[in-house]
C-alpha cells in the first residue's frame, strides 16, 4: 500500500471511496456545521458536491501513484498540518493528533499539495485556482482547499470536531485565512507579516476579534508554544 501502513481513513475516505463510480459524485444534503459558540457555516450542496468529486481524484492519487511516499505518524498532541510537514525528496511524513482518527484525510492532503507544488504541479490540484501561485500565496491557496476537504467531511460526511482544523474552516469562510497563516506561521512569512501589517495596521486586532466571536479566545490555540492561545 503506498500510504505508510494500512490506514483506517475514517468516515470520510469510506464515504468517498464508496461513492459511486464516474461521473458528478451525489452526496447527502450537507449540513450546517457548529461550534460551541453558536458560530455556523451552512455549505452549499454543489459546492460540496463539486469538492466531493474533485477530492475523490485526489485521494486515487494519494492512494496509488508510486512517484511519492506520504507518511501518516501520530502523536498526543493536537496540531496544525504544517507545524509537522517533513519533506525528503518525493517522501512527506506529516503528524496528526492520535485520537483525530477523522482528520486523517485533509492532513493527507496538506502533504499531497505540498509535494506536488515541490514538483511545480501545485495548480493540477487546485480547483480554486488558476494562474500559477508561490510562496505566501501557494500556501493560502493550500489551506483554501484542505478547508474545504474538512467542510466537506464536517457537513457531509459527520466527522467529528477537530480544532486545528476547525479554527482553518472558520477562518477561511469568514475572510480571515491569510491573518490566520500570518499568525500561526509567523517565522515562516516574516516579510509577508510585515508588509501586511504595514497595508493592514489592525489586522491582529481584528484576527482576535473574529477568535473570540467563534472560539472564545483570543487567538488560535494549537501552536507549539504554550503561548498559542495569544496573538503574537
Amino acid at each position: 500500500m503506498k500510504i505508510w501502513g494500512r490506514l483506517l481513513m475514517g468516515s470520510l475516505l469510506l464515504g468517498l471511496l464508496t461513492a459511486g463510480c464516474g461521473g458528478t459524485s451525489t452526496v447527502p444534503q450537507p449540513r450546517s456545521v457548529i461550534v460551541f459558540s453558536g458560530e455556523r457555516i451552512q455549505p452549499d450542496p454543489d459546492r460540496m458536491a463539486q469538492a466531493d468529486s474533485h477530492l475523490r481524484t485526489q485521494l486515487e492519487d494519494i492512494e496509488a501513484n508510486p512517484s511519492f511516499l506520504i507518511r501518516l505518524e501520530r502523536q498526543d498532541d493536537a496540531v496544525y498540518p504544517w507545524d509537522t510537514l517533513e519533506m525528503e525528496g518525493d517522501t512527506a511524513t506529516i503528524f496528526l493528533e492520535r485520537a483525530a482518527v477523522d482528520a486523517q484525510t485533509p492532513y493527507l492532503v496538506y502533504a499531497h499539495l505540498h509535494l506536488m507544488d515541490q514538483r511545480g504541479e501545485l495548480l493540477e490540484w487546485l480547483p480554486f485556482r488558476d494562474d500559477p501561485v508561490e510562496g505566501l500565496d501557494a500556501e493560502e491557496a493550500i489551506l483554501e482547499w484542505v478547508a474545504e476537504v474538512w467542510l466537506l467531511g464536517r457537513s457531509v460526511f459527520d466527522t467529528q470536531a477537530h480544532g486545528p482544523l476547525d479554527e482553518l474552516t472558520y477562518a477561511n469562510e469568514r475572510g480571515f485565512l491569510r491573518p490566520f497563516i500570518l499568525a500561526t506561521q509567523a517565522e515562516r512569512f516574516s516579510d509577508e507579516r510585515a508588509a501586511f501589517t504595514e497595508e493592514n495596521p489592525d489586522w491582529e486586532e481584528e484576527l482576535t476579534d473574529f477568535f473570540q466571536r467563534t472560539f472564545e479566545r483570543d487567538g488560535p490555540g494549537y501552536r507549539p508554544s504554550a503561548e498559542g492561545a495569544d496573538l503574537e
